[in-house]
């Protein structure tokens, strides 16, 4: 068992775990960072930057008092975690409390697509001379930390986030804070408060201020189909809708609108980046909706007003949840047997009248049947139906229509023509795959097994003109050729293995193939498919017959099964 510390600073009102770190480093007399590191979390290195850091746990072992107890408080009082904690309510899962300290439950990776941007270290200089008045010891706030805060919601002045003369980042990986404390460590200059000339953009001050509201308001997590409901019926209040759903595109062009793109851009990267197709998506991965705070912030912000008041409309919701789910548990077993009996004889009876149904087809007959088969009594409509399959799909291949092959010579001629435009298509490559070009050429046919036995000429088609990951390859190196001599780089094989995402070995391997000379098709204007039909590279090339690298694969990566702890 470790040893219990002398000392470690108290939390000061609304004080980041980096800076109560990085205080105790100063105040330990630790000559090295690693030091302060070990004694404190028994590791060499570690990223206190993030939203919750790793290993806390050990430090909260090490304080005096319970373990779990100072975990608890350390998560509550100094990490971002309150403010995040009602987004990430998992649909499948009972919710722990928000006093949860099981080290098991917390939360020590987010997703991606929830957490935004973090990284840097943002100050306010008026924060810290209050600090130093009130407290003695100026520090870096909690709240200014929140991903796309730019203002303080309290002095309504511009964060720093660098040195104010050399532009040196407070924050930098595995490191600690040095200032306000000391001066900068590159050019010795202490922080003094200047006047600044940049007014803060109201709506900057009302997201930091929403921000700050939401670490204090210690909301719980919340499943994401409550926090969609919510979403939905403000926007719906506000007039955006169609039907009983709302107009959700409308709502996102006003709104962007009203709050101006300057300000969006700020607090968004996303947005910044012009990637503003769907950008509010009221849909959820695993166990979150798909945005990131920020987005969550400027609608609460938007909607709302305050955090207090998305609190207690989120309650409200979730308590009318509860009293449905009650209201549907008093149902009597007989009840949910009857209903199960007469669905089970409906799809039996549409079976009895034509056995080759297929489960699709069942769908789009029996849609409210099958789907509370599926969800009450799957085994047995798996075995009532599914086991039919490849009786329905030899008799979709015998009864298959001529209009059906008529559309199978049309589209294998819209996918050759499709497949074609692409591969030509000038700047940077996209690969050629059966996805794309089934998308292409039309979006209801997707490639299953009955498809394929339906639409032959098709799918033999765009086996023939998608693209292999060798020529892939070799589009991507020219592409990057013509890239590093528009930024003026060096033209080495490791420059154009970076630029083009195409291992080291391939590119050899390629450019010894084509017989290419790297350094003069850099300097001419590139036509790639005239270089690629002098090579001798067609969309069906299988790599160069020396290589031993055979058909290789991207740097892409999904994982299947998400799995996700939560608070």
């Amino acid at each position: 068992m470790q040893d219990k510390l002398l000392f470690f600073p108290p939390s000061l009102p609304d004080e980041s775990l980096i800076s109560r770190v990085s205080r105790y480093h100063l105040i330990s007399g630790n000559r090295t960072e690693q030091s302060t590191f070990g004694e404190l979390c028994s590791r060499v290195r570690l990223n206190l930057g993030s939203v919750v850091p790793a290993y806390i746990e050990v430090l909260a072992a090490r304080l005096p008092g319970d373990a779990d107890a100072n975990l608890a408080k350390i998560l509550q009082d100094n990490t971002l975690l309150p403010a995040f904690r009602p987004f990430l309510g998992r649909p499948n899962a009972p919710l722990p409390s928000a006093g949860e300290t099981d080290v098991n439950a917390k939360i020590t990776h987010f997703p991606r697509h929830v957490v935004g941007m973090v990284g840097n270290a943002k100050l306010c200089i008026s924060c810290v001379v209050d600090d130093e008045q009130i407290h003695g010891v100026g520090y870096w706030h909690r709240s200014h930390q929140m991903p796309g805060v730019t203002v303080c919601w309290k002095h309504k002045e511009l964060l720093i986030s660098s040195c104010q003369n050399c532009r040196f980042p407070f924050l930098r990986p595995q490191k600690l804070l040095s200032v306000p404390w000391g001066a900068c460590p590159v050019c010795s200059i202490h922080l003094e408060k200047k006047k600044q000339d940049e007014v803060a953009n109201p709506f900057e001050i009302a997201y930091g201020l929403f921000a700050r509201e939401l670490l204090a308001e210690n909301i719980p997590p919340y499943h994401p189909e409550i926090l969609m409901n919510a979403y939905r019926e403000k926007i719906r209040q506000r007039g955006y809708s169609r039907g009983s759903m709302p107009a959700l595109q409308d709502f996102q062009a006003s709104m962007i609108d009203e709050l101006g793109c300057e300000f969006i851009s700020k607090v968004d990267p996303a947005f910044s980046m012009k990637r503003a197709s769907w950008w509010l998506r009221l849909s959820y991965i695993e166990s979150a909706l798909d945005m990131p705070i920020t987005r969550h912030i400027i609608l609460g912000m938007y909607l709302f007003g305050t955090a207090h008041n998305f609190h207690n409309h989120l309650q409200v919701l979730a308590n009318e949840d509860d009293a449905i789910a009650r209201k549907k548990g008093k149902k009597s077993d007989s009840s949910q047997n009857s209903i199960r009996d007469e669905f089970r004889r409906k799809i039996a009876s549409a079976l009895k009248k034509v056995p080759s149904l297929s489960m699709e087809q069942l769908w789009k007959k029996q849609f409210r049947t099958v789907a509370w088969l599926y969800d009450n009594d799957k085994e047995w409509l798996n075995n009532t139906v599914l086991g039919g399959d490849a009786k329905t799909d030899d008799f979709a291949v015998g009864a298959k229509s001529k209009s059906d092959d008529v559309l199978d010579r049309e589209y294998a001629l819209l996918a050759e023509d499709y497949s074609r435009k692409l591969f030509e298509e000038e700047g940077k490559p996209q690969r050629i795959g059966m996805a794309k070009i089934l998308a292409g050429v039309t979006k209801n046919i997707k490639s299953t097994k009955a498809n394929r036995e339906r639409f032959p000429i098709l799918f033999a088609t765009i086996d023939l003109c998608k693209e292999t990951a060798w020529c892939f390859s070799a589009r991507r190196i020219l592409w990057a050729l013509g890239e590093l001599n528009r930024l003026d780089e060096k033209i080495i094989i490791s420059n154009i293995a970076l630029t083009s995402v195409v291992i080291f070995s391939a590119v050899e391997s390629i450019l010894r193939f084509a017989d290419w000379d790297a350094k003069k098709i850099s300097s001419t204007k590139i036509n790639t498919q005239a270089l690629l039909a002098k090579a001798g590279i067609t969309r069906t090339w299988r790599g160069p017959s020396e290589s031993k690298l055979g058909e290789f694969g991207g740097r892409g990566y999904v994982r299947k099964n998400v799995v996700i702890t939560c608070i």
